[in-house]
């Protein structure tokens, strides 16, 4: 900036100059930082105020890169947007904004400015010269041209790869095609050709079965599908292995489980009483119906969501809002605390809390509770996101709620309801949403403004204010599960694709399914994310589908032997040249063991069976000592079990079943001595193993055939010579239930290849 020919009073960040030639200057003093100094006055030709162009390239600028990521159509921060002129004008909840002709009484321009300027918030303040054509823009008049509506510039987080736009990649040509079976080995196959690695040789058909069994049932293949699949030398047979397993209705027993772990699905309520929540188990009911008949993605979210409102005429419409209510409920907080205390207010916050990073966190894989207190820290979610997400929410409670079932009935389930029997301080809402504020630090002490229903911005090519303004309740709901199911929205498609291969693999192409923001892991492989992302989206919206593109690929096939070589390279097989070796989770343990000791119940639905004594004396007691593993209502898979919040099955805690107070994105999956100590010598266990003897016993034949049958039925294969002398030399010492004991206590039982 050339020296001007007058004096200038600078102090700090308040001199605020702006040239506009050798002799017209704008100064603002300390003091009256937008009041010009009385002998320094703005002379301006209304030509220049009336030239849109400067408008265009001076001002709207400011506000595009400074202004409209808080202030703009999508997010409306304070009420205020400065996308349009009838925006500006309208101001924002603390009033007008911009006074023309005045500088110094345009509230804008005092939140700019100043030794710390309050905007823009955690960011570089606006420079001297931005601010001065601010205020010179404002002394002319603030005039905004009619058709000029102003857009957020890129944000930093809006570049992160989970927030990009989805766009189909190309399948990779790859130098040794003939290994290639699905396009998901193209893509494999090529990150591991760029490394100088080959995939691993194909597995042998008797791992293959009891892998897919495993994954797609939860269930052993029993000796009788081995030996068919064995003989079936056509060249499909694999094929028609995994169609089926599909087909089968365990499959939804196995991947609801999955579900029921993101949604932190539980039959108890959880806190510090813990009660009994017995209308819980049409929901569980309801996820494994919708896998079975393979519903459509986009419907199964709709259901869960604002079920009522899209389909009002179907018992899924109504079971499927179980989504929302399960997880944990305060029964203290709810039912016995005094209307309008702040205890009170916290409960009602919290349990929204939940509802809303339950929605975001399975959905869209979006940790936006971390803006409950302040802006997100990592990634472009601002507290107005998160408490417009809450405004979703404002009139739902979590209480049972009548349905009729397709026929054969009426029946009640725990789920989102708006109209319920009041019980103690209780109070249904009837569908009036409870006023939601923007809370300081994220104190119900201090409220700082009512907040309107909306989602997360970071979007940029999707709506994030709802404006539901006297509609019913379920509108709200209904636009978020709009929101979400948006063909544009690259988030949900991402995440979903990337829950299946996680479960498949044991390990997501993301290895944080809950967390695809700046605190959570990059894709090891984004072209395949993204194919698979836009295949299941554009395909039907089959998860069935998904399965079959995965598990028929030859990267799936592979064996799970280790190269020491590649190990070196890539210690932790993110770029899959094997197959991994894992453990079974403990569900799949205690089915398996059922299935081979015979005692395996098929009945599906229905109310969970319970593996302890009860006492409800207010405060309920879970006595798992009191179980008995010989009650045949305890002999249905474990899907089916009674899921209590406070005191977790000992039995089933100690194999990492998780606990289901806990939004659980994927298990832990470790190996320690009581788990040995477990397996060995629990009650469950031991009495099984003795009906697993029994069974062994009706087959007939000496003891080396009940050896051999027993080693078929655990573990799907003949043993070799030298297991077979040291189990007959166990069973003669030890008799055949303690053979049996210890064949379900190897590692290749509890481990698939």
């Amino acid at each position: 900036m050339p020296r001007p020919p007058c004096n200038l009073k600078i102090a700090g960040s308040l001199a605020l100059l702006f040239t506009l030639s050798p002799c017209h200057l704008v100064t603002l003093s300390p003091r009256h930082p937008f009041t010009p100094s009385p002998c320094h006055l703005v002379t301006l030709s209304s030509a220049r105020a009336a030239d849109e162009s400067w408008f265009r390239k001076q001002v709207a600028p400011i506000f595009e890169q400074h202004c409209l990521r808080c202030h703009g159509k999508k997010s409306q921060r304070g009420g205020l947007s400065l996308a349009t002129a009838a925006d500006m004008q309208a101001g924002g909840d603390s009033g007008p904004v911009v006074v023309a002709g005045k500088p110094g009484e345009s509230f804008l321009l005092s939140m700019v400015s100043g030794e710390k300027p309050k905007m823009p918030k955690k960011a570089k303040p606006l420079t001297a010269e931005q601010v001065a054509v601010l205020a010179k823009w404002i002394t002319e008049g603030a005039n905004w041209p009619k058709d000029v509506t102003l857009q957020a510039s890129s944000d930093p987080g809006e570049k992160w790869w989970s927030l990009q736009p989805l766009a189909r990649p190309a399948v990779p040509i790859v130098q040794t095609p003939g290994w290639v079976r699905t396009p998901v080995d193209a893509f494999i196959l090529r990150r591991l050709e760029q490394q100088g690695m080959k995939p691993s040789e194909l597995a042998d058909r008797r791992t293959l079965i009891r892998r897919l069994s495993f994954d797609l049932l939860g269930l052993p293949p029993s000796p009788v599908e081995i030996d068919a699949f064995l003989r079936d030398r056509s060249p499909n047979a694999y094929e028609k292995l995994v169609d089926r397993l599909l087909d089968s209705p365990r499959y939804g027993e196995r991947w609801a489980r999955h579900w029921l772990d993101v949604v932190h699905y539980g039959d108890t309520h959880g806190y510090d009483k813990d009660k009994v929540r017995p209308n819980a188990w049409p929901y569980r009911d309801y996820v494994i119906r919708a896998f079975n008949e393979d519903r459509p993605y986009s419907r199964f979210i709709k259901e869960q969501i604002a079920g009522d409102v899209f389909y009002p005429d179907t018992s899924d419409g109504i079971i499927g809002l179980g989504f929302l209510a399960a997880g944990p409920w305060d029964f203290v907080g709810h039912v016995e605390l005094r209307e309008g205390t702040l205890d009170k207010k916290i409960t009602r916050n919290l349990d929204r809390d939940d509802m809303v990073a339950t929605v975001m966190n399975t959905f869209t894989s979006l940790t936006v509770q971390c803006a409950r207190c302040h802006d997100h820290k990592f990634d472009p979610i601002t507290q107005e996101d998160y408490y417009g997400l809450q405004a979703v929410f404002a009139a739902v409670d979590r209480a049972d709620r009548p349905f009729k079932d397709a026929g054969g009935r009426p029946g009640v389930v725990y789920a989102a309801a708006t109209h319920f029997a009041p019980a103690g301080t209780f109070t249904p809402t009837k569908g009036k949403p409870r006023p939601i504020y923007l809370l300081k630090r994220g104190s119900e002490k201090t409220p700082v403004r009512e907040v309107g229903p909306g989602t997360v911005a970071c979007v940029a090519s999707l709506p994030c204010r709802f404006p539901l303004a006297d509609r019913p309740e379920g509108e709200r709901r209904a636009a978020l599960a709009r929101w979400i199911t948006e063909e544009h929205n690259p988030l949900t498609w991402r995440s979903i694709v990337n829950r299946v291969w996680l479960y498949h693999f044991g390990q997501g192409l993301v290895d944080t399914p809950n967390d695809f923001g700046r605190m959570g892991g990059k894709p090891s492989h984004p072209e395949l994310l993204d194919w698979l992302a836009i295949e299941f989206r554009d395909s039907g919206q089959s998860l069935k589908r998904l399965h079959r593109l995965i598990v028929n690929s030859a990267t799936y096939r592979q064996v799970s032997i280790d190269n020491p070589a590649y190990a070196r390279i890539d210690s932790g097989n993110h770029l899959l040249w094997r197959m991994n070796r894992r453990r079974l989770d403990a569900e799949s343990i205690r089915d398996a063991v059922l299935a081979i000791s015979g005692k395996l119940d098929p009945k599906m639905y229905g109310p969970g069976f319970r593996t302890f004594g009860f006492l409800d004396d207010h405060s309920p007691h879970y006595k798992y000592e009191e179980y008995n593993p010989d009650d045949p209502a305890g002999h249905r898979r474990s899907v089916y079990r009674f899921l209590v919040r406070s005191v977790p099955d000992p039995f089933m805690e100690t194999l990492d079943c998780p606990d289901p107070s806990l939004r659980v994105e994927k298990r832990n999956e470790s190996l320690t001595a009581l788990q040995a100590l477990a397996l060995l010598n629990d009650k469950f266990m031991l009495r099984m193993a003795e009906h697993f003897a029994g069974r062994v016993q009706k087959m007939g034949g000496d003891l080396p055939s009940r050896v051999s049958a027993a080693y078929r039925l655990a573990l799907g294969r003949e043993p070799m010579a030298e297991e077979s002398r040291v189990l007959l030399d166990y069973a003669r010492k030890h008799g055949l239930a303690n053979m049996c004991r210890l064949i379900l206590n190897t590692n290749e039982f509890s481990f698939v290849d």
